[in-house]
């Protein structure tokens, strides 16, 4: 039962490695042609605004130059960084296991066009590799606006590049040139009978909320700022206007029953701006965005009279005044790129918790179990990637992990992650912790988590052999396993005259094929040995020499992945090493004698060659990683041959 439960193990594992091997087999990768394409924040701004410009490349994202933009010369160009758009995806089409990666990246440049007119942000370039791509740009409409100072307008945010779930504010400034003294200290430089009005489109009740953008109650927020008195100096904004049945304060004025603007008075202050002195108005707001993307503030457009100076009868003197504050943009990112992990899900936040639990404590080997991962936190959900848990080597080890049937699910803090797993050894075993990587937008850094370790005990499965016939009883079965002794042969009573012995004649043939019998196996056992070490030697001798015309031949990854496993089976003499995997191979070569770090260099190139399998822009490289596993398989036979 012992060697029973041996072979079904073995079994077990060579069936995880062939499940393995048979997913990626079946993977295919997205593998689209390069392209360069180009998306601007806004297509019609004001002088004096800016806008953000997207040039995304799709389908490469290593070996890419700077974006070129000399062709923008009328225009002020600040760089606001780029990152990787690269993801990969698992899928289930028709039972067959389909891995596509996609390759990308993003850079941001944020463009203030210097003259008014028609605005061509292009032609604009990037090199990937040897091969450039270009893509013409896209126009922008820029409007001028007349210049002055006695009202200066704007909108501002406390950041232009943040985190999902980081919280920002947004403020709307107006700043409106004070009256000449005496006349400031107390008065303000505002008609308390004719409002300026402000426009600003992102404080409209009726308008949708952005998808991933959560803002303030505005209902609740502007109510809070209506003018209850009448006779404060005030704006109006949009177009809110009054539902009172009755306006009774315009009985000599006009319609009581027309609607009127409705004065919002914003929290005043006077303040110094290029030496003038200025009362400013403020609105801050404050936002929090829960996925990646660009979201635009803006413009606030002011139209109306104020007060500019007091004539000598002291009548105030009006000036008509329309200006525009440009609107700003923020950038939502993903964290930056370096100092990455693996085991990187695309969550950002704070205070986060991994916890893992197994439905049952006890089972059989190659029994299914159900595995959940709960991640929660202040976290954000929308960018929240599955964990593959097949790529954690230590996962592995004595498990099989199906990431393909992987269920998600979206709980108030979190996410909970439902895995099937199965057991690959008898004993009591240990499921790893699980790693889970993710942005601390707090201490601004990657932190990995670790759940605890889950035992687990893992019994033998059950196997009875039989008789040639099935037992349908108790009673059979009891019988069939009862032990009865061996059968006797009877034959009838020699004659009496009868010789004992056996003729000459035989025992002749005995004496001569007796020694010459054990001649034969004393010759033969020597000469056996002598034909299985020329082999060995031919195999391991001929190892290097046949890896070598096998990575010439090579054209592909695949090919030259398959001509270092067959060196290392015929070098090593491993019966799986067809099967290897980057660190088996390195375990192997380790145990055999080789140096770690030889090993170790030898797991990264095939590491890397298994990556170029997904890689569209890996036909280069490809070339140069030839070259250095070529050298590489000679420094290893070399201590192989040392180590002999």
């Amino acid at each position: 039962m012992k060697v029973l439960r041996t072979t079904y193990s073995v079994l077990l594992q060579r069936l995880a490695v062939a499940s393995l091997l048979f997913f990626f087999s079946f993977s295919s990768v997205l593998a689209a042609e390069v392209t360069l394409n180009v998306q601007v924040s806004r297509q019609a701004i004001y002088l004096g605004e800016s806008f953000n410009i997207n040039i995304i490349l799709d389908g490469a994202d290593q070996g890419v130059s700077a974006p070129d933009l000399s062709s923008l010369s009328k225009a002020e160009i600040q760089f606001l960084g780029s990152h990787s758009n690269s993801r990969s995806s698992f899928s289930v089409i028709n039972g067959r296991v389909k891995r596509e990666i996609y390759q990308g990246r993003i850079f941001a440049y944020q463009i203030k066009p210097l003259e008014k007119g028609r605005f061509l942000s292009g032609p604009i370039r990037v090199k990937v590799g040897a091969k450039t791509y270009q893509n013409e740009g896209v126009f922008v409409e820029v409007t001028g606006i007349e210049r002055q100072d006695a009202v200066l307008a704007k909108v501002s945010a406390s950041s232009t590049a943040i985190l999902v779930e980081e919280p920002f504010t947004v403020t709307l400034t107006v700043a409106v040139a004070d009256l000449p003294e005496p006349f400031a200290k107390e008065n303000e430089p505002l008609f308390g009978n004719l409002p300026p009005n402000l426009s600003v489109d992102f404080l409209e009740l009726n308008r949708q909320q952005e998808p991933g953008l959560k803002g303030p109650d505005l209902n609740q927020l502007l109510n809070g700022l209506i003018d209850q008195t009448g006779r404060q100096p005030c704006f109006t904004l949009n177009n809110y206007m009054s539902r009172d049945a009755m306006n009774l304060g315009a009985f000599l004025g006009g319609d009581p029953f027309q609607p009127r603007p409705i004065r919002f008075r914003l929290p005043a202050a006077r303040k110094q701006i290029n030496g003038k002195s200025y009362r400013e108005y403020t609105l801050t707001l404050n936002y929090v965005a829960s996925k990646e993307g660009e979201f635009t503030f803006g413009p606030l457009t002011f139209k109306g009279k104020i007060i500019t100076g007091v004539n000598e009868a002291h009548q105030a003197i009006p000036q008509e005044i329309y200006t525009i504050g440009p609107a700003v943009t923020v950038r939502v990112t993903p964290p930056p790129d370096e100092g990455r992990p693996e085991c990187f899900i695309g969550a950002v936040g704070r205070n986060v918790e991994a916890r893992a639990a197994l439905d049952a404590s006890t089972c059989k080997v190659g029994d299914p179990l159900t595995l959940t991962l709960e991640v929660t936190g202040r976290v954000s959900i929308s960018n929240m990637r599955t964990p593959v848990l097949g790529l954690q080597s230590a996962l592995t080890r004595d498990f099989r992990i199906y990431d393909e049937n992987v269920k998600a699910e979206t709980l108030a803090n979190g996410k909970r992650f439902t895995y099937q797993v199965r057991p690959l050894r008898e004993g009591t075993l240990e499921f790893p912790p699980i790693k889970i990587g993710y942005y601390n937008s707090e201490r601004r850094a990657y932190e990995i988590l670790t759940t605890q370790p889950l035992p687990l005990q893992a019994k033998p499965t059950t196997q009875i052999a039989t008789t040639s016939g099935p037992l349908t009883d108790e009673k059979g079965l009891q019988e069939a396993q009862e032990i009865l002794p061996c059968g006797m042969t009877v034959v009838p009573l020699a004659k009496k005259n009868d010789m004992l012995w056996p003729s000459g004649q035989t025992m002749l043939l005995l004496f001569v094929t007796g020694p010459l019998a054990c001649l034969l196996v004393l010759v033969s056992n020597p000469f056996r040995r002598l034909l299985v070490n020329l082999r060995t030697y031919n195999r391991t001798s001929g190892a290097l020499r046949r890896s070598r015309v096998a990575c010439h031949k090579a054209k592909t990854p695949a090919a030259f992945i398959q001509a270092v496993r067959c060196y290392l089976a015929e070098r090593l003499g491993l019966v799986s090493g067809m099967a290897l995997t980057p660190s088996d191979a390195a375990v192997a070569l380790i145990s055999h004698g080789v140096s770690e770090g030889l090993a170790q260099e030898l797991q990264t190139l095939l590491i890397q060659l298994e990556e170029s399998l997904y890689r569209p822009d890996a036909s280069e490289p490809l070339a140069q990683s030839a070259k250095v596993l070529a050298e590489t398989l000679k420094k290893i036979d070399k201590e192989v041959e040392k180590c002999g």
